[in-house]
């Protein structure tokens, strides 16, 4: 009987959940709109180093979170498409900015960290911008841009 309890104990113990909690707290921000609450997020969070944030997913249809595999070691991914943010928390003046808008990443479901490629996040995005936006990706509402008859036209 012992044996029974120890042996599902360590099943348990080994089994990760999806999303894992530590993910959520360090790398998700559902109410970030932009860089600059990305990266109180992640000063908050306490992050260091090169660090990747997902934004609000596109579609809330639960669940927002699945395996991609049957075994418990299989990586945990976003189902919906997030915007995604990188953030340098090692440099002198910290800063983040914005990969793309419609982005996936996975996730340890044991660790709760992002699966990396050459020690950082691996994130894919499949932002189509010759279809959509096409030439609307800048960064106008956090410059202090003036109208300047040279170039608006």
């Amino acid at each position: 009987m012992r044996l029974l309890v120890l042996l599902l104990s360590f099943i348990l113990s080994v089994h990760g959940e999806c999303p894992h909690q530590d993910f959520i707290q360090q790398h998700v921000c559902d109410t970030c709109r932009g860089w600059k609450e990305v990266l109180q997020h992640q000063i908050a969070a306490g992050a260091t180093g090169i660090t990747a944030v997902l934004g609000p997913a596109v579609d809330d249809f639960p669940p927002l979170f699945r395996q991609n595999g049957p075994y418990h070691n299989d990586l945990c991914i976003n189902r919906a498409a997030r915007p995604a943010y990188r953030c340098n928390m090692d440099a002198k003046k910290k800063y983040c900015f914005k990969v793309s808008n419609k982005c996936y990443g996975a996730h340890s479901p044991q660790t709760g960290q992002f699966y990396k490629v050459l020690r950082m996040a691996l994130i894919e995005c499949v932002d189509d911008y010759t279809w959509e936006r096409q030439h609307a990706h800048d960064d106008f509402n956090d410059t202090n841009r003036r109208l300047d008859p040279r170039y608006d036209k």
